[in-house]
């Protein structure tokens, strides 16, 4: 495929499942790895900010010399710089990712024609030469992006989710069922559809509904699912809530979680009303998984510090205070191998919280709930 045809997304013939419990089986296995690694996620919530720091600086370093040493394009781009602090080293953007894919990638067997072919043809969880998730932006800003991860890469991804339900008292386990209602996409592609063909397992019965499906249709299946945990975008949940108000909905979540969109105000006004809950913000994107989620106590949003490096920068790529909201957002994968993302660019725009701690303990620092995130 030629970088034209990238333009158009996403490939013909390529549609929503309906349903994204057809999306593949159970898989045992990375259930156990992602519960073994959400016990890790666990103990870091224990650490000092003085444990955060040294395990990010080894985990950089780690990752950078990953980089240097098997993607010609880092080998390029960092040239001189290194061993050169992270705020001196260029901004990537996901143009410039498209542009190098088959350099910036560290296996050099994949290339971004194998790849584009691959996501043609998908139609439910395989993985790309059996190794391999993919997933993709939707390029709503003018630029979509390809980003694919091995199966180490993938359970930090998913044990990055599980975290957001984590902290709000909704995982599952072996001696627990919930039953969890997803409504976003059940595109093949997109990697909330990833995430949940994945992670099927009996622990978890989960029902997954697109946003685009036809709302008398969505809430009928709400009602026969009764979910106890409701995860959703923002301007859905909003949706959702009206409709519940209305009487035309009748669940009763325990919980719920906004993804994906501004979780503004008015919208949780509106969702303390229906179910009598207060929601659960996470920021998360396709690039890097969970970014940062709320706790218990509803402060703010906790960075993932130990799994993502956030610098909240204005428009010329500078720090800016806490209080102060930032242009843009520049994020280093720390867990990336197969696609290293170094000081990667999004134009999400958060504000860094003046708020030192947070009664729930973890080190992560805050960002304010009032952040805007722009569509990706």
């Amino acid at each position: 495929m030629t970088r034209q045809r990238l333009l158009s997304w996403p490939p013909r013939g390529l549609v929503p499942a309906g349903d994204g419990g057809r999306l593949g089986s159970v898989n045992i296995s990375v259930v156990l790895r992602v519960l073994g690694r959400r016990h890790t996620l666990r103990q870091r919530d224990r650490w000092t900010t003085e444990q955060l720091q040294a395990h990010q600086a080894r985990a950089l370093r780690q990752l950078r010399d990953h980089a240097y040493a098997h993607s010609p394009f880092y080998q390029r781009f960092h040239a001189g710089r290194m061993d050169r602090p992270l705020r001196e080293l260029p901004v990537l953007t996901k143009a410039m990712v498209m542009e190098h894919f088959d350099e910036l990638v560290t296996d050099p067997a994949v290339t971004l024609a194998d790849v584009e072919a691959h996501l043609a043809a998908l139609q439910g969880n395989e993985r790309f030469r059996g190794r391999y998730w993919v997933a993709a932006t939707s390029g709503t800003t003018g630029q979509h992006g390809i980003f694919l991860w091995d199966l180490d890469e993938w359970v930090e991804v998913l044990a990055s989710y599980n975290r957001s339900l984590d902290w709000a008292g909704a995982t599952a386990g072996l001696t627990r069922q919930v039953r969890m209602a997803v409504v976003s996409s059940t595109t093949p592609w997109h990697q909330s559809a990833r995430v949940g063909a994945t992670v099927r397992s009996p622990w978890v019965q989960t029902l997954r509904l697109d946003s685009g499906d036809p709302l008398e249709q969505s809430l009928q299946r709400l009602d026969r699912f009764q979910p106890q945990v409701l995860v959703a975008y923002a301007s859905m949940l909003r949706l959702l809530a009206f409709e519940q108000a209305a009487g035309h909905l009748r669940i009763a979540p325990d919980l719920v979680f906004s993804a994906s969109e501004v979780l503004t105000v008015e919208t949780r006004r509106r969702i303390d009303q229906a179910w009598g809950t207060q929601p659960f913000d996470v920021h998360a994107a396709t690039e890097t998984a969970g970014i940062a989620s709320e706790c218990q106590f509803h402060t703010g949003l906790h960075l993932f510090e130990d799994l993502v490096v956030t610098e909240v920068v204005d428009g010329e790529n500078q720090p800016v205070p806490p209080g102060v909201p930032g242009d843009k957002i520049l994020v280093t994968v720390l867990f990336g191998r197969t696609q290293p993302l170094i000081r990667y660019e999004t134009s999400d725009s958060i504000t860094s919280s003046d708020r030192v701690h947070c009664p729930c303990g973890p080190p992560y620092p805050l960002i304010d709930r009032s952040y805007a995130v722009a569509r990706r």
